[in-house]
């Protein structure tokens, strides 16, 4: 399956029912910018294919609802997939719940791997917290490439 390379807002979504607000925010953002929404989904290779089925549905059908794409891959390096997702797909904004506190966790791998996405978190009450590409290392990022 080809997705095409479009700008695009990509909602992370551990699998968890309450992230449907994750999906309700990138909405919103994907309708402010007025690009396409993808949901992305990494589950753990131990999962199997029927991990979470009743909260993956309900996620699907909060995706479904919200005029979005969904897709589901089972592996163990979550980070890694996706950041290959994001430039397979041209994702511009990226929208997740909050970093757990370990060290090397989700988020903070994802801003390494491809630091000049923005990243906004999404509290369990509702707030949002943004993470934006430094300005020095755009700076730095265009100097070394001209």
């Amino acid at each position: 399956m080809s997705k095409q390379k479009k700008a695009s807002v990509l909602v992370c979504v551990t699998g968890r029912r309450d992230c449907d607000r994750l999906i309700l925010v990138g909405k919103k953002l994907s309708k402010l910018h007025n690009v396409p929404l993808q949901v992305l989904c990494v589950q753990p290779m131990n999962h199997g294919f029927c991990a979470k089925s009743d909260e993956i549905e309900h996620l699907y059908q909060v995706t479904k609802d919200a005029g979005a794409e969904m897709t589901i891959f089972f592996h163990d390096e979550a980070a890694l997939i996706t950041a290959g997702f994001v430039k397979q797909v041209g994702a511009k904004h990226i929208v997740t719940g909050m970093p757990d506190g370990r060290a090397n966790g989700f988020v903070e791998m994802i801003h390494r791997l491809i630091p000049m996405v923005p990243i906004s978190m999404v509290s369990e009450e509702g707030q949002i917290y943004n993470m934006y590409p430094s300005i020095a290392f755009a700076r730095a990022q265009v100097s070394a490439m001209g």
